[in-house]
């Protein structure tokens, strides 16, 4: 477990400038010419990320101290926080670089702020860890890569899964990056996937599957979608057949689309103290390396194939192979054929989501379902009434 700590280079040079009057500098200069001094700029995450590169998060500007846990290897997880903050301030003076640590909500005042980044194979258990990773790993309020990248990027958030050769066995490998803190300082999608790229580079190298180019961004990089409400008499996410009516409360969410190959969306139902009492995602995907993460998310056996371990029809009008589980909310997992494609179809609702469904939850994944493959030019997918 590595921890370095870094105030802004103004400050680092005046002091050095100091120790240099009183004690020479021959060792300091010896150090310089190697790049591994105090002079050299700091850099953090296994050397992903560099200071004074890239979003001001790396800047003059802010202080910051950093702990890594763990090393990017294949089949392993690793995790490096990066705290920062205004030089001098209080969370500043003993910063929080655990893996574990809890960072302010919106709305709760000021507090430390953290780039917290991870590489490693989702989950191997199957369920509830991988419904919720997956939750946060591919949350709508991100929107698709482009190039055809297997990922999503928000100005808070990303995510990329690493290519075929950095697998360990039949699991993917994922690199993640989440600002955390009441705001985001990261200003901009392109921001957020810069950083992403270079951790990606990084965990390659790191892992021995650095072969062919890294992976870049020519096209620009779309805007994240914002948060929407959902009343009643209008269907969640923009999808016709995702209907809900709630008895109470209210139900919002992010919609994301990226052609034919991604359409994601993460629901929240809120009470009346404004607390999320239930969470929802629904996932239509045809990316080879996006498929491959849901893999065990309905609670199957845990290998590439989604529907490994679901050689059966999910039910009754289905087309594909699946599972729909509706114990304690509802998951549906369904990998059907659509112009050509293996294509994932995932939804999980939450207990209160699912009693919430219209007409009820098994249907609304269906005609959720049915109507992606619809707007694609696929048969549908799941029994039509």
């Amino acid at each position: 477990m590595a921890r370095s700590a870094r105030t802004p280079r103004r400050r680092v040079l005046l002091v050095l400038v100091l120790a240099l009057a009183v004690l020479g500098g021959g060792a300091t200069l010896a150090t310089w010419a190697t790049r591994s001094g105090p002079f050299a700029d700091e850099s953090y995450c296994w050397g992903a990320w560099t200071e004074g590169s890239g979003p001001r998060v790396l800047g003059d500007d802010f202080a910051r101290a950093a702990e890594e846990s763990g090393s990017p290897e294949r089949g392993e997880q690793a995790t490096c926080v990066v705290a920062f903050g205004v030089p001098g301030t209080e969370e500043m003076k003993s910063p929080d670089t655990s893996a574990h640590g809890r960072t302010p909500r919106a709305g709760e005042g000021a507090g430390g702020h953290r780039l917290v980044a991870r590489v490693g194979p989702p989950p191997r258990s199957t369920d509830r860890a991988r419904q919720a990773w997956l939750a946060e790993a591919l949350h709508s309020s991100a929107a698709p890569l482009p190039d055809g990248l297997p990922g999503v990027v928000g100005p808070g958030r990303g995510t990329l899964v690493l290519p075929e050769e950095c697998d360990s066995g039949d699991v993917p490998t994922v690199v993640t990056v989440r600002s955390e803190g009441d705001v985001s300082y990261l200003d901009s999608e392109r921001e957020a996937a810069e950083l992403l790229l270079s951790l990606a580079e990084t965990a390659r190298r790191e892992a021995g599957c650095a072969t062919g180019k890294p992976e870049r961004i020519t096209a620009p990089v779309r805007t994240a979608p914002g948060e929407e409400t959902y009343p009643e008499e209008r269907p969640a996410c923009r999808v016709p057949g995702m209907r809900f009516a709630p008895r109470r409360g209210g139900l919002g969410g992010y919609a994301s689309t990226a052609g034919d190959r991604l359409h994601s969306c993460s629901l929240e139902l809120t009470g009346k103290d404004g607390e999320v009492d239930a969470r929802g995602q629904f996932v239509a995907t045809s990316l080879p390396r996006l498929v491959t993460l849901f893999a065990g998310a309905a609670g199957e056996d845990s290998s590439r194939s989604p529907d490994a371990g679901s050689s059966r029809s999910p039910g009754a009008g289905w087309r594909g192979k699946g599972r729909i589980e509706g114990r304690d909310g509802l998951v549906g997992l369904v990998t059907a054929e659509c112009r050509g494609r293996p294509t994932v179809f995932f939804l999980h609702l939450d207990d209160p989501l699912a009693r919430a469904a219209a007409p009820g939850a098994r249907e609304v994944f269906a005609r959720s379902a049915n109507s992606v493959t619809e707007r694609l030019g696929c048969p549908a997918v799941g029994p039509r009434e």
